[in-house]
């Protein structure tokens, strides 16, 4: 008979059932490891919060600060209640088919260049690897790239999968947009928000637009690169990226063009 492992088989019989309870051990490990700080992460929920003011179609409309993320209650040390996703209803759809049909689309079509999954170490249970701190994305990221024939540094903007503000900085790292230990400088440096060098979550994201699943993170990416995105709109953005993420830190990339 085949044999199943449970996920988080460690982690649950000691309490830690909800993602926040998991995904906290991985968010204090980078912090152990490399000084990274909760304000470093409430960077990324200020500036997500931002975009998601200017999209006109957010849960999320009222403008926070470092003090406001500061001041939400712990839900699971080191992570606050700003670090964490909504809980939404909804829906978002993309229509995916042959690069020469695409040109009798109504819309501009919006190529996919390359993409690529990957899995951690120790899949069903984050306190097992021998790595707390990388994901499953930094496995996919180099297929993906040479697939696309580019570079992380020729990104112009990305949807990264925002399930937690940890999340965010690890797969930052993982993906190569900055070495692993430097995720936290990288954000506070303002690289992230719009007019910085690689804007991201341009539609507010999981953490203040909704959470669908991150389809509606293909959706803004499509908008981008069609320079259709309004207000948060990425002058010139021609290329860019959106990164998805499954329980416990299974990682996909995808990269794209404007057609």
């Amino acid at each position: 008979m085949p044999q199943f492992k449970v996920v988080g088989e460690f982690e649950m019989p000691i309490g830690a059932i909800a993602p926040a309870q998991l995904y906290a051990a991985m968010a204090r490990r980078h912090m152990q490891l490399y000084g990274t700080t909760s304000r470093q992460l409430g960077e990324i929920a200020v500036s997500t919060r931002h975009n998601a003011i200017l999209n006109g179609n957010a849960m999320m409309t009222k403008h926070i600060t470092i003090e406001d993320h500061q001041n939400s209650r712990m839900i699971s040390d080191p992570l606050r209640l700003l670090d964490c996703s909504l809980e939404s209803d909804g829906g978002a759809a993309i229509v995916v088919s042959a690069a020469e049909r695409s040109k009798d689309m109504r819309q501009r079509p919006i190529l996919v260049m390359g993409i690529a999954e990957g899995h951690p170490e120790s899949p069903s249970s984050i306190t097992q690897r021998p790595d707390m701190t990388r994901l499953g994305i930094a496995k996919a990221s180099p297929k993906a790239f040479a697939m696309a024939g580019v570079t992380p540094q020729e990104i112009q903007v990305a949807e990264i999968y925002d399930c937690f503000t940890y999340v965010v900085l690890c797969q930052l790292e993982d993906i190569g947009f900055c070495k692993k230990g430097e995720g936290g400088p990288f954000v506070e440096s303002g690289a992230i928000r719009l007019g910085g060098s690689l804007p991201i979550n341009t539609h507010g994201g999981l953490l203040s637009q909704a959470h669908m699943v991150g389809m509606n993170h293909v959706v803004e990416l499509a908008r981008q690169l069609r320079g259709s995105a309004g207000k948060a709109q990425v002058s010139g953005a021609e290329l860019g990226l959106v990164s998805g993420y499954g329980d416990m830190g299974d990682g996909s990339l995808a990269i794209m063009r404007r057609g």
